[in-house]
């Protein structure tokens, strides 16, 4: 009987190290949400121009959408970000976040995580996503915000490359331009 005691005792001072561990370490729903909105003020801070939204609670998606605006506000490419503050990393997270980078119609895919793969040390591109620590995503954004930007110049440029070609050519061919010459 005394040994029953003793271990309904071991039993109960077990459970009670559990809850008061779980306590002090806070719901994992509730860490992650921190961590998103982190990210979140800190891409509206740095960003003031872009769009930033976040996916709302309970619908499938990524945590947050930025739209990258340039200097006159036009739209430039959007970046789903993905954040998530576990201590163990999972390779799932990388199909997920691709598909949900489809669905948002997003240009890149960033995964903000805690945990990082073994060989990546604070940022790095894994099957076209990139990875980043919660140190590095934010020199990790404007770097990708950049070239977003850079892209988007390049198209711009393009677009109508042919008829700039033609009216030059007209204006060269031309009558104006051979009695200047």
């Amino acid at each position: 009987r005394l040994k029953e005691k003793e271990k309904q005792i071991d039993d109960l001072r077990r459970a009670l190290d559990d809850a008061k561990r779980k306590s002090e370490q806070g719901s994992q729903e509730r860490q992650g949400e921190v961590l998103e909105l982190d990210i979140q003020a800190g891409l509206e801070r740095q960003f003031p121009g872009d769009d930033i939204q976040p996916v709302a609670k309970g619908r499938a998606g990524a945590d947050l959408v930025q739209e990258v605006r340039n200097g006159a506000g036009k739209a430039c490419g959007r970046i789903v970000w993905e954040t998530k503050n576990t201590r163990h990393w999972s390779p799932a997270w990388i199909g997920k976040l691709k598909d949900d980078q489809r669905e948002a119609r997003g240009s890149l895919a960033v995964l903000v995580s805690v945990a990082l793969p073994e060989d990546i040390h604070e940022f790095a591109c894994v099957d076209g996503v990139w990875v980043a620590s919660p140190r590095a995503w934010p020199a990790l954004a404007v770097a990708l915000r950049e070239q977003l930007i850079q892209v988007a110049f390049a198209h711009a440029a393009n677009d109508g490359r042919q008829e700039k070609m033609d009216l030059l050519y007209r204006y060269l061919a031309g009558d104006p331009f051979r009695q200047k010459v």
